[in-house]
């Protein structure tokens, strides 16, 4: 359209991993705007979660971000660092969605199922989203090791290139 090339834009790690981490945000807004009602409620609690309104899409970006750039190093497809990028940040994703679940506890007394698991979502929301963060933590230093791993193997394999 202007000239960009949005895929080629996107392979840089900073730029994904920033994208990324904005739409946790306005994934997490439109979350509870729904439960809520209203966009302006929405943002109202999506604000009123602390400091997991900046811990969550950040630790989202940099794990993103590293899994960009462990992409675009390695030539081969590497399926467990890339299973382990999605996973952690699908485990980030599930946790705010469940944080902002225990808003729709406004519906929820019709079915005594749904009450008991809405009371818990409110009652553990800061425990699910720290296993979260935790789980998000662990698959950034799992990327991050694959990503040593794997300069260590290109870095071997460029010296022997140049003996040859």
């Amino acid at each position: 359209m202007f000239g960009i090339n949005v895929r080629s834009y996107l392979k840089n790690p900073f730029v994904f991993g920033a994208s990324t981490g904005i739409l946790v945000i306005l994934f997490n807004i439109s979350i509870a705007s729904i439960a809520e009602g209203s966009i302006e409620k929405g943002y109202q609690v999506f604000l009123s979660n602390g400091i997991f309104v900046y811990l969550i899409p950040i630790a989202v970006g940099i794990q993103m971000g590293l899994f960009r750039y462990h992409r675009n190093i390695t030539t081969v497809k590497t399926g467990g660092s890339e299973k382990m990028g999605m996973a952690g940040s699908a485990t980030s994703s599930l946790t705010m969605v469940a944080c902002c679940l225990h808003h729709v506890s406004d519906l929820l007394p019709a079915v005594g199922f749904l009450l008991a698991t809405s009371s818990f979502l409110i009652e553990f929301k800061d425990a699910i989203i720290t296993i979260g963060l935790l789980a998000n933590l662990i698959g950034s230093v799992y990327i991050a090791r694959m990503i040593m791993k794997d300069k260590a193997i290109i870095a071997a394999a460029e010296t022997s290139m140049v003996n040859m």
